[in-house]
């Protein structure tokens, strides 16, 4: 299976590279693309990572796990975001944590010793392709950095305020999707799933949200 120039031009990876670059640096650097399960783990901790990879299709979630087996998710990945690079391009490339599809996923799977081999005839579209991949990392880390924010507060409440506030202000509306499902909320939150379900009921019993399954109306004056 391959991926065509059409099906990922508007990515912010593939930003000012053109069509015939595409398919060159597809062949030169070994790019493949690979499916998964939903519920299917793409990389468990400890495993190497050599690939930088990007989301087609789906949502892959990063996820940390103690030994006890309570999982977190520090991050979830939708179309056009990047996984594994952190590892990839360290000294070790063995994960610390797990990337798990969260739905069915498409990747693209780019080998990065190969993205970063530097030779005298390195034409300019790898160059791009470079910088491209360090503007993801770097948007990555705002999100990292947003996450460890939302974590950071004392209660559930502002926890779940922090984030939807976030969500509002990305969409441009105080109405939106959760795109995760309850429990995907509460892992990402480091709550219970009661505790969350309880804290959203009383929530909107003291007129702060609105919601109907995972659908949310954030009120204007909890912003």
């Amino acid at each position: 299976m391959k991926t065509h120039y059409n099906e990922v031009k508007e990515l912010r990876l593939f930003k000012n590279i053109k069509e015939e670059e595409f398919n060159r640096l597809y062949t030169s650097l070994g790019m493949y693309v690979k499916r998964y399960k939903k519920g299917s783990y793409i990389t468990l901790s400890e495993e190497p990572v050599r690939c930088v990879s990007i989301v087609l299709e789906g949502v892959v979630h990063m996820e940390s796990e103690d030994v006890w087996g309570n999982r977190t998710i520090l991050v979830f990945m939708n179309r056009g975001d990047l996984f594994g690079e952190t590892f990839a391009c360290g000294t070790s490339q063995a994960s610390v944590v797990n990337f798990l599809a969260a739905r069915d996923v498409v990747a693209l799977n780019i080998p990065f010793q190969a993205v970063m081999q530097l030779t005298p005839d390195m034409d300019r579209s790898q160059v791009q392709l470079m910088g491209n991949i360090l503007t993801s990392i770097a948007d990555k880390n705002v999100r990292l950095m947003q996450k460890l924010d939302i974590v950071s507060k004392r209660t559930l409440r502002e926890k779940l305020l922090t984030y939807f506030s976030l969500i509002a202000r990305a969409h441009g509306s105080n109405e939106f999707d959760v795109p995760q499902g309850r429990v995907g909320l509460g892992e990402y939150l480091c709550a219970d799933r009661s505790a969350l379900t309880r804290e959203l009921s009383r929530m909107r019993d003291d007129g702060l949200i609105e919601y109907e399954k995972n659908h949310f109306r954030l009120l204007v004056d909890a912003i």
